[in-house]
């Protein structure tokens, strides 16, 4: 994290920092010319989010009182962009002075080589020890022992060497001549174990291979066009976002959740992005759907919550994992993350037809199911529950997993073990997903049973978690069975899942656009007349831009339309107030007012994963895309578009081994299907 001039500033306590691997390796990079900050005259991002540009100049060199060098004589480009662990910058100094100058340009720098939960505010008794810095004519290396054990490295490659290099500064002095330029260049690499053995690249090779990692991404992306230029932005920077978050493993690309705190798998996050994805870059499922059985519960360990069969909620490697002082090694504190395993797997057959990777994944979804079956009695499902058994773990294990987000409508919190409303849901569709995938590959036998769970599974939960009198699902069952009767936007995931009987969908969808749940830009987490509502909170009140999504899609699902358009307008409205299009992880849930935008939630994540895989997900739901790739073939139930968008198109949209570009345009009934242009032989249906 650095500021708009591209500088760490070492600021005591602050978040700034080059981090790697949930350390941050430099605490300090500042750039100073003639030992003052330059002033900013401009910091923008280019190349898709993976490289800044900042336009810099002087202030006023003063010398016995008398300016030497007025202010804006000089200009710095600064330039950075990060490749395989090393941060790379470039600084270009042009004069525009009638003479000659001599000035110094330095790099102050420090590394402090603390955990990210440390920044976070996590307090530790004892540390490590910092080695004695190693200097060379053109480098250096800051060094610390961890007490893992492990040493961690920061280097620091200077390009041309500077005149002096020591321990906390780089200086260099220049010459310009009038209308001269001087180029100077810093890469910082870090480095677990041993000190980084390769050499960085030259600044221009780094940045074109950076470019070129982005550009297979995009080539594989399915490409979204249409009439309005603000949705067309609020695509394109989603895209970069997820592109940038996107992490190459051994099992293909993951998503890491969001910057700057959650830069790390998290398997609640990857699994909802991939789903948002799946249309459009279906290599992310594939890869999540591999990282995540690779990593799967073997065995029963309380510091970690791991059960066997458990699908893992964080995966952190700093010293503080390293150590057990946290118990992210990885951690299995998500209730949610199992089933949503199965149903991912499901919905990337129905898109793919990848029967072969679905063979090599089903003993996974078997342990998946072991699991969710371990909470019923022989046939009969049993309601998923979680309950802390890690003393250093979460409380809350579903997707709201702050400790007060769980509540009776008293404002008590729940006992446990607790049933969150969604997670029954999950399991529901996980199901019945789990049946379709054992009949593409040949197990049909063990199809029915699993059905058959599903639907005695959806009989208990109408009958346990509704409340009459308030036309909505109740937020969780608690440890005695009792249901916390407050109103919420969790059980509008049930929508999304299918579980809710179809003569309640609409009564549900009611409630859930009621103003008190409904703010105007968004669905509120937990309703404004609930004890505990706050809609500054984390969870009690704001503004999920990827649950509301969640929630729309439900609604749609049940063929109830205008709500649907209703909740993606109002997120198209709320990202037109945010810089760069960019959807935050979360914002206020304040009611909206005339000519005042959403406010923005201080902490939030910016880019995060599932928050910038929201626009995709509404466009699935505006086509409603259904995929049958076993049978080569693609429907759009009722496609539709709101208002302000006249035409929508997706072009090289997968299907199997086909490939098509399909236009949907304003028409009286829905939307009006076009097909563009096929590559295979893909059935396409318009169901109207």
């Amino acid at each position: 994290m650095a500021n708009r001039l591209g500088d760490v500033p070492g600021i005591p306590d602050g978040a700034f920092g080059f981090y790697a691997e949930d350390t941050r390796f430099l605490r300090r990079l500042e750039l100073h010319l003639e030992g003052r900050r330059p002033l900013l005259l401009n910091a923008t991002i280019g190349g898709e989010s993976w490289q800044s540009a900042i336009d810099l100049t002087n202030a006023d060199v003063v010398e016995r009182g008398r300016v030497v060098v007025p202010s804006r004589t000089f200009r710095i480009s600064r330039r950075l962009t990060v490749l395989d662990g090393r941060l790379y910058q470039v600084a270009v100094i042009e004069s525009f002075a009638r003479q000659a100058h001599e000035i110094t340009l330095s790099w102050d720098f420090a590394a402090d080589f603390v955990d990210v939960f440390e920044v976070r505010g996590h307090r530790r008794l004892e540390r490590g020890t910092m080695q004695t810095p190693r200097l060379e004519s053109s480098a250096i290396e800051l060094s610390y022992c961890g007490r893992d054990g492990v040493v961690r490295t920061t280097r620091l490659d200077f390009e041309p060497a500077p005149a002096q290099l020591e321990n906390a500064r780089a200086l260099y002095k220049l010459r310009l001549d009038p209308h001269g330029r001087a180029e100077v260049a810093l890469s910082v690499s870090a480095a677990v174990g041993l000190p980084p053995e390769s050499r960085p690249l030259p600044w221009d090779e780094a940045l074109a291979r950076r470019s070129a990692v982005i550009d297979g991404l995009r080539r594989d992306w399915a490409r979204v066009e249409s009439d309005h230029e603000s949705f067309n932005r609020w695509v394109e920077c989603s895209q970069s976002d997820l592109q940038l978050l996107v992490t190459a493993t051994d099992d293909g690309v993951v998503p890491y959740a969001g910057i700057p705190w959650y830069v790390a798998p998290f398997g609640r996050d990857a699994l909802i992005t991939a789903l948002q994805t799946l249309p459009f870059a279906p290599e992310i499922a594939r890869g999540t759907l591999r990282f995540l059985a690779r990593h799967q519960a073997r065995i029963d360990d309380q510091f970690t919550d791991q059960e066997p069969g458990k699908i893992l909620h964080e995966y952190r490697h700093g010293e503080l994992a390293s150590c057990r002082e946290i118990p992210f090694v990885p951690y299995y504190g998500s209730v949610d993350a199992t089933p949503l395993f199965v149903i991912l797997l499901a919905e990337y057959v129905r898109w793919t037809a990848d029967i072969d990777f679905a063979r090599d994944l089903w003993p996974a979804a078997e342990h998946a199911l072991a699991w969710m079956a371990s909470h019923g009695a022989g046939d009969e499902p049993g309601y998923l529950r979680y309950e802390r058994r890690s003393s250093r773990g979460l409380e809350n294990q579903g997707w709201k997993d702050s400790h007060d987000a769980v509540m009776h409508a008293s404002g008590a919190l729940a006992r446990m073990p607790t049933a969150i409303v969604e997670a029954q849901g999950y399991q529901y569709a996980a199901l019945g997903g789990a049946a379709t995938v054992a009949e593409a590959i040949g197990l049909a036998e063990l199809a029915p049973g699993l059905r058959t769970r599903a639907s005695r599974l959806r009989a208990r939960f109408e009958t346990d978690f509704w409340m009459e009198d308030e036309r909505l699902y109740a937020l969780a069952l608690d440890g005695h069975g009792a249901a916390c009767r407050v109103i919420s936007s969790n059980p509008g995931h049930c929508l999304w899942t299918g579980i809710v009987a179809n003569a309640r969908a609409e009564a549900v969808t009611h409630r859930l656009m009621a103003d008190d749940v409904f703010a105007g830009w968004g669905l509120r987490t937990l309703a404004a007349r609930e004890r505990l509502y706050n809609p500054m909170s984390y969870h009690n009140g704001s503004i999920w831009p990827h649950d509301t999504t969640i929630v729309a899609l439900g609604m749609r699902r049940y063929g109830l339309i205008e709500p649907f358009l209703t909740l993606t307008t109002a997120l198209f409205e709320a990202v037109r107030h945010f810089p760069g299009y960019r959807m935050p992880e979360l914002f206020c849930g304040f009611a909206r007012r005339s000519g005042h935008g959403p406010t923005r939630y201080p902490v939030a994540c910016e880019p995060q994963a599932w928050s910038a895989g929201v626009v995709f997900h509404l466009i699935t739901g505006m086509l409603g895309l259904v995929p049958a790739a076993a049978e080569n073939r693609l429907t759009l139930d009722r496609p539709l578009l709101p208002a302000w968008l006249k035409w929508l198109e997706l072009h090289d949209l997968r299907l199997g081994k086909s490939r098509v570009a399909l236009r949907a345009a304003q028409g009286r009934e829905g939307a009006a299907i076009e097909l563009l242009a096929r590559d295979g032989d893909v059935e396409i249906v318009v169901r109207r």
